[in-house]
């Protein structure tokens, strides 16, 4: 049985945490391991975790006393981990019951995938199962061109050999820009199930109002080729970011080999 490592960060995250791990615990998927990266917690906050890990061995907490940011905190908790496959889980959201074995299943019934993704629901409100259902079915000829992979991919750890880990550069669109460079050296599979509860209340770094997610979609356009949604973000998005290469701990890496592949 392949293991899973869980990565996740929590910045002022407390309310979520008890439900979080009250979900991770319900998991009807054993062989997993939390890495969790907290950053800038004060003293409740760490006693909390502090607790929660003593009850719990696939809980595996790194402090950060200073800021950092979400796809830094990504990259740190991937280099922590071991497991043969990993996906994110945010701590505001939640997932169904056989969510991760439902996932992992797909990798040993199929060798050829390299990463798994399937439906969702957008909640309003934490803990809540009404909202609004996205099915991500048939749209496999999108996956180089849309973040379609959802709040709930998995992917193999050996991808990470190939196209290297989130880029620093981006805070709202570490996932989106990712997601390019996976569906275009890896086969992925599709689950037609909803996989959790994702909450969107529009305060979220891709959600809020005046949010970096325009012009961090503008460079992953720019990077891959698509097709730019806003041109008038062009110039702004090669001013401030790096287009050609992904910033991991201030060292570049190349993306010319996935551009337009």
């Amino acid at each position: 049985m392949a293991s899973l490592d869980v990565i996740t960060s929590s910045y002022k995250g407390q309310a979520f945490l008890k439900a979080y791990f009250k979900s991770a615990k319900k998991q009807n998927f054993k062989n997993f391991k939390i890495y969790f990266e907290l950053i800038k917690p004060d003293n409740n906050e760490k006693k909390l975790l502090e607790k929660i890990s003593q009850k719990n061995e696939f809980l595996k907490v790194n402090n950060h006393d200073t800021k950092i940011l979400l796809p830094e905190a990504w990259n740190c908790a991937i280099k922590r981990s071991e497991g043969d496959l990993i996906c994110i889980w945010n701590i505001d959201d939640l997932r169904t019951i056989d969510s991760l074995s439902s996932m992992s299943n797909c990798f040993s019934l199929n060798k050829n995938i390299s990463f798994v993704y399937g439906n969702y629901t957008i909640v309003k409100k934490f803990r809540s199962t009404k909202g609004k259902y996205v099915n991500e079915s048939f749209r496999e000829d999108e996956l180089r061109n849309a973040m379609i992979l959802g709040p709930f991919f998995m992917f193999k750890r050996d991808v990470i050999k190939k196209i290297g880990l989130f880029d620093e550069q981006l805070i709202s669109g570490a996932d989106f820009d990712f997601a390019m460079r996976l569906a275009r050296s890896f086969q992925g599979h599709h689950i037609n199930k909803n996989l959790g509860y994702y909450l969107n209340t529009g305060s979220g770094l891709s959600t809020k109002k005046n949010s970096l997610q325009e012009i961090e979609r503008t460079v992953v356009e720019l990077r891959y080729g698509l097709k730019i949604l806003q041109p008038e973000l062009v110039e702004k998005a090669k001013n401030n970011y790096d287009i050609k290469n992904i910033i991991v701990n201030k060292e570049k890496q190349s993306v010319d080999c996935f551009i337009n592949k």
